[in-house]
């Protein structure tokens, strides 16, 4: 009984450290946003170049640099697990004709100027409107709830086709200059002197601007942060107060219409560079961002499309920044793991001995029950039920006491593999391990979150996974110590004995 108790207290502490720490990852992955981006593999393309050195073949890797595939992005957003999807450009721009919302950090930003080349004093002026140029109109902002339209609708997928001049804007910035569903607002993507400089090159100011109609208001629950670092000289754009959305398609014509335009004023900027591509490649992304109904399927969704996937693009679910986050806990798992599996092999053995030095004082015993017509698979069913009996006691015993240490001890162990393992996170010198993103939809988690999630506990199920366990490791032990008494007839066992 001893020994199956302490082989029961070891198995519990094992299992339950390797179980907490996989639930810790469950948890943690479902608290997270459930998005796959499909984006340029910028590291591996760079490190293909290095590894180049004939000068041709430098220049020829850049001009026939990885992008997103249209045809592959609509292809993935098919996939039944995808509820909403990001087609989309950003871009800062100029408001013409009326306020950003203001930021609250003015006073600190005050005015710059500079000189041009002609000798006058150009007053400097940060881009204050950030535009979303989605190709589609099922965002993930609009599914999440983070974006709800108040007033109008949402531009449709026939006004992306036919290149609408719509756009949808916050509240915020509705009613800082009193607009409504159906006003127009301008925006342009060039700064003062860029304008300047076109329209003393016979350019009027209209063909540089973008006239949108307002075709809906929304709200976000999105806001700055006064308490963040760069609070403090974030420029108007950055405000998720100032976002506008607009289709891709009319965000496309429009800058397709200032390349013109700049082709017209400053022929000399676009010598040997083939013009249609450099179009084109205006309202291809960098990036298309998925949303799955299920944090847990991401993993599942990477897997089943990454093998058709071009050189040097990828489908990324921030698992690196996981498996990094979560490695004091893989390690711990791994280890206890280990452990469960030496305790099982070495109680078969330990067992399989005991039972057979008991079984040897045992033989006329067996030989009787064997002589009298007693079926062989009776007596060691006989034997199974009583090693059965003692080892229900033992790891009754020991689920006991296994709940009161498995606590204490999994905690304990956690803290000395974290510390052991802090030493990774000075070699990768990433500023700590976190998620993060530029349009924030990679959720951000912490190590320290993740580790919040781990608590060993002993449940029904994991004492179920225990009883299971024990029972497979009596049958073994004692089918093997009984096989080498099975195998001798009653009469040579009665004669061995007289």
């Amino acid at each position: 009984m001893i020994t199956f108790f302490l082989i029961g207290n070891l198995v519990i502490l094992g299992l339950g450290i390797s179980e907490a720490a996989e639930n810790a990852k469950i948890l943690t992955r479902k608290s997270m946003r459930a998005v796959v981006s499909y984006e340029v593999d910028y590291d591996s393309y760079y490190s293909y170049i290095n590894t180049l050195t004939d000068e041709d073949e430098i220049n020829q890797a850049y001009q026939n640099s990885p992008t997103i595939d249209a045809a592959v992005a609509q292809e993935l957003s098919k996939d039944e697990r995808v509820i909403a999807f990001n087609y989309m450009v950003n871009t800062t721009a100029y408001s013409v004709g009326f306020d950003n919302v203001p930021v609250g950090n003015e006073e600190n930003r005050g005015i710059s100027t500079y000189t041009d080349e002609n000798g006058n004093t150009v007053e400097y002026k940060d881009p204050n409107i950030m535009i979303y140029a989605n190709m589609y109109p099922n965002m993930i902002e609009l599914a999440e709830g983070t974006f709800q339209v108040v007033s109008g609708n949402m531009f449709t997928q026939s006004d992306i086709d036919d290149a609408k001049n719509v756009v949808l804007i916050t509240q915020e910035l509705a009613d800082q200059n009193n607009l409504k569903v159906g006003d127009t607002i301008t925006l342009t993507t060039m700064d003062t002197y860029s304008q300047q400089d076109y329209i003393n090159g016979g350019v009027s100011a209209d063909d540089l601007n973008l006239e949108l109609e307002i075709c809906g208001i929304y709200t976000t629950k999105n806001d700055v942060d006064p308490s963040s670092e760069n609070y403090k000289w974030m420029s108007p754009y950055e405000s998720p107060k100032n976002i506008v959305l607009m289709p891709m398609t009319s965000y496309a014509a429009y800058t397709e219409k200032l390349m013109d335009i700049q082709v017209k004023v400053h022929p000399e900027y676009y010598d040997g560079i083939n013009l249609d591509d450099l179009k084109a490649s205006a309202s291809v992304p960098t990036k298309v961002v998925y949303l799955l109904d299920d944090p847990l399927h991401v993993d599942q969704f990477v897997e089943d499309h990454s093998s058709g996937l071009a050189p040097y693009t990828i489908l990324n679910a921030n698992n690196e920044t996981f498996k990094k986050m979560a490695r004091p806990l893989d390690t711990l798992s791994f280890f206890a793991n280990i452990v469960v599996w030496i305790v099982v092999v070495n109680a078969v053995v330990i067992i399989s001995l005991v039972t057979a030095l008991t079984l040897k004082t045992r033989e006329y015993e067996i030989g009787v029950l064997l002589s009298i017509g007693v079926s062989k698979a009776k007596v060691v069913l006989q034997l199974f039920a009583e090693l059965f009996v003692i080892a229900v006691i033992g790891f009754g015993l020991a689920s006991v006491s296994g709940s009161l240490l498995a606590g204490k001890v999994g905690e304990t162990v956690l803290n000395y593999q974290t510390a052991s393992d802090a030493q990774y996170e000075t070699d990768d010198n990433d500023g700590g391990y976190y998620f993060s993103d530029s349009t924030d939809y990679f959720t951000e988690v912490t190590q320290e979150d993740l580790l919040s999630q781990y608590h060993v506990s002993v449940s029904p199920l994991l004492i179920g996974k225990i009883y299971l366990l024990g029972t497979g490791v009596v049958l073994i032990a004692i089918i093997i110590p009984s096989f080498m008494i099975m195998r001798l007839n009653p009469k040579q066992i009665l004669l061995e004995q007289n």
